[in-house]
């Protein structure tokens, strides 16, 4: 790409990342407030939707990076993506606002990840029908994943940013380097947000903002799966959003052996157990992001070589923080008893 498009590829980067500072201090402004609950980690009412200046910065400047960078605009998976991230952000900005039962966003989810598996975004193993199922069940999986996991400070923003910035650093290598500027995009809107939410938060992202995320971040890893070039590529995605994906199916799990409800609103989470436990918020967020940058320093590290026993020490090497962090959250409950978890 010649040097003159690089320099207004980086300043659409610049102008996202303002744009989307700019919508965040509106929404707070605006003043729709978040209420403390049993569950919450915070303790005064904070206002919240500031993932609407994640998602309008990042629907805005996306088709002129397209351009820019001599991608598609106007492809079908561009366009039912997008039509897919407006559904699911719209709906959920509306259940911010009006609290609206389960069924009306499993169903917002349930339409966006047809969508996108409709634009082509899908897996074609083992089966083509298969493959596409398979993806459905992963964006809703991840959308409500990145959801649950938004209950601390600057985790969840903190974690894609990282996963963003890492994913556009070695997306040549895997055989997609169409994903570096819309990856580097979203860092740089959710780096807009950050500062509002982390140490301290002045906003929080709500479930406009982790939806959609999680949307694209699934999105994200169904396409590298499809794309790459590396025979062990598809890791990528996975190791990336490893501690988000861990977390989750481990409170799952827990939760189910305890005979807890899986549906019922809950603070199990480890990294709420952490959190409860009184380790510090940015101490738990910022060892978060960690995770996820040692994910992609894994993923960089195994796929080249394509074995069964790379992959099995790679997963190993993965599974060792994971376990760790599992280890402290134990042992912090132990000397700083947080109750019924």
């Amino acid at each position: 790409m010649p040097f003159f498009f690089h320099a207004l590829a980086f300043f659409c980067l610049f102008c996202a990342t303002v744009l989307s500072a700019a919508l965040v201090r509106r929404m707070i402004r605006l003043a729709i407030m978040d209420h403390p609950v049993h569950r919450s980690a915070h303790a005064t009412p904070t206002p919240k939707g500031g993932g609407i200046g994640v998602m309008v910065a990042f629907g805005l400047f996306f088709p002129l990076m397209q351009l820019l960078t001599g991608q598609p605009v106007l492809s079908l998976s561009c366009l039912l993506t997008a039509c897919a991230l407006v559904l699911l952000c719209s709906v959920s900005w509306l259940d911010d606002l009006y609290q609206w039962p389960p069924t009306i966003k499993l169903a917002a989810q349930t339409a966006a990840a047809c969508m996108v598996v409709g634009g082509g975004i899908s897996l074609s193993w083992p089966t083509p029908l298969a493959g596409a199922i398979l993806s459905g069940l992963w964006l809703i999986f991840m959308t409500n994943a990145t959801n649950f996991m938004d209950g601390l400070n600057g985790l969840i923003a903190g974690c894609l940013s990282c996963a963003a910035v890492a994913l556009a650093f070695v997306a040549p290598a895997f055989g997609v380097p169409e994903l570096q500027w819309p990856s580097l995009l979203l860092a740089c809107c959710l780096l807009g947000f950050l500062p509002f939410n982390f140490p301290h938060a002045r906003i929080f992202m709500g479930d406009v903002g982790s939806q959609g995320c999680g949307l694209l971040a699934g999105t994200a890893v169904l396409y590298i799966a499809s794309h790459t070039t590396q025979p062990g590529g598809w890791l990528l995605g996975p190791a990336l959003l490893f501690p988000l994906i861990y977390d989750v199916v481990f409170t799952l799990i827990r939760r189910c052996c305890a005979g807890h409800p899986l549906l019922r609103a809950h603070r199990g989470h480890l990294y709420q157990i952490l959190h409860r436990s009184h380790v510090p918020v940015p101490v738990v967020s910022a060892l978060e992001w960690c995770m996820t940058l040692w994910g992609g320093a894994i993923a960089s590290l195994v796929v080249p070589t394509a074995n069964i026993w790379a992959s099995a020490g790679g997963l190993a090497l993965l599974m060792l923080p994971q376990l760790a962090w599992t280890a402290f959250a134990v042992a912090r409950t132990r000397t700083h008893p947080v109750g019924r978890w």
